[in-house]
C-alpha cells in the first residue's frame, strides 16, 4: 500500500509500522479534520486516515497487539457490524474516530 505522509512524499507503509507510529505520535500533534477519504490534517501536517484512526485507538488500547486484533477483526455494532479496517476502506474513518472518542469519553465501553 502507498500512502501520503506529512511531507506529501509517497512511501510504502505497512499496518504494523502504522501501529508503531500511532503509539509514538507526538501528543501535541492533534487531529484536526479529515481531508478527503484517505487523509487527516493534524497540527503538523497530513497523515493517512488509517494512522488517524490508529492514533485514537492507541489512546483506548495500550497493547499494540490487541489494537491490531481489534482493528482487523472486531465488528463495531454501531457502524454496521464492520471492523475498523473495512470502515476505513469505505471512507468512514471519521465515523470510527467518533466511535473511539465516545469510548474515551466514557459514553460506551
Amino acid at each position: 500500500m502507498i500512502e501520503a505522509t506529512s511531507t506529501n512524499a509517497l512511501v510504502p507503509t505497512t499496518l504494523n509500522s502504522l501501529v508503531t507510529a500511532a503509539y509514538l505520535a507526538d501528543p501535541s500533534d492533534m487531529l484536526i479534520s479529515p481531508i478527503g477519504e484517505h487523509s487527516y490534517s493534524t497540527l503538523f501536517g497530513l497523515i493517512p486516515a488509517t494512522l488517524a484512526v490508529l492514533r485514537v485507538a492507541a489512546a483506548v488500547e495500550p497493547d499494540p497487539s490487541a489494537l491490531l486484533t481489534w482493528y482487523l477483526h472486531t465488528p463495531i455494532a454501531e457502524l454496521g457490524h464492520l471492523n475498523a479496517a473495512q470502515l476505513i476502506e469505505l471512507g468512514r474513518a471519521e465515523a470510527v474516530i467518533s466511535f473511539l472518542l465516545s469510548v474515551l469519553e466514557g459514553d460506551r465501553d
